[in-house]
């Protein structure tokens, strides 16, 4: 990652797990949800925020960034609250302060799912134009998402062509794991892609025919359940086998974040064919 788009996105993730958002921390959330609208009106998202009538759940913010020339549209699943820290996690450094050790960055979110979704952020500022965006984020991942549950089977999806999961995983030996479902052409042509760009840097690609791993299992998820159904699907991301989700020291590798920049460079490409 170039040293300009390297410094923003730690300059946001450092700030988002700073301010906690977690269920336990309303304050925090809502700070997720205004920062979250600016920076995506900011390249040019129209934004809305889907309110539930349970006055203590969570808004899903709704961003929506019309194709120019195209007719093509992807679909992006997110979520902006982060895990509560357990009084039995023990932590090599300050979980709700960015930090780093042994060549890692560590926090509280940073896996899950606040590096991956400011990857994306900042990514989407130099993504081809010609292909539509529709990002669903909603702020109740951690607690089972009451509300996007009644949410999701509501809204019209069915121009979405292909639906890319929150993030997705290197193994320890660096190569880079991905994850499909479905038989859409355009998966090959993208999977293909992957598999150029992994061996130009000397790493392995893995395909792997499932749903990403969930805390709550996939028939729970509200993305895998009510989104993507019978639509091509698609894990990649910065994530490794060392980022321990939900425990202590949770981190993300800096040196994947470039080579999953330019995997996403290459899907909107494959997707705009």
């Amino acid at each position: 990652m170039n040293e300009g788009l390297e410094q923003r996105w730690r300059r946001l993730v450092e700030r988002w797990i700073a301010w906690q958002p977690t269920a336990n921390n309303r304050s925090g959330l809502a700070r997720m949800v205004e920062a979250l609208g600016q920076e995506l009106r900011a390249i040019d998202f129209e934004v809305g925020l889907a309110q539930s009538d349970v006055q203590t759940e969570q808004p899903v913010i709704i961003g929506r960034r019309a194709p120019l020339g195209g007719t093509r549209w992807i679909g992006l699943i997110s979520h902006y609250d982060v895990e509560v820290v357990g009084e039995d996690e023990v932590w090599q450094t300050d979980p709700w302060q960015l930090s780093q050790r042994d060549g890692r960055l560590l926090g509280r979110g940073i896996a899950d799912n606040l590096g991956p979704l400011a990857l994306r952020l900042l990514a989407l500022g130099s993504l081809r134009r010609d292909v539509g965006v529709l990002w669903l984020i909603q702020g109740e991942e951690e607690v089972g998402s009451p509300w996007a549950h009644r949410l999701y089977p509501r809204l019209e999806t069915r121009h979405v062509d292909l639906w890319l999961e929150e993030t997705g995983y290197f193994y320890s030996d660096g190569a880079q794991r991905v994850l499909t479902m479905g038989d859409d052409a355009r998966l090959a042509g993208i999977v293909q892609r992957l598999r150029d760009l992994n061996q130009a840097q000397g790493r392995e690609t893995r395909v792997r025919r499932r749903f990403l791993n969930k805390a709550f299992g996939q028939h729970r998820c509200p993305g895998l359940l009510h989104l993507v159904r019978d639509r091509p699907y698609l894990a990649i991301g910065p994530n490794d086998d060392g980022s321990r989700i939900h425990g202590p020291d949770e981190s993300l590798d800096p040196q994947l974040l470039e080579p999953s920049r330019a995997h996403l460079h290459a899907l909107f490409e494959e997707v705009a064919r």
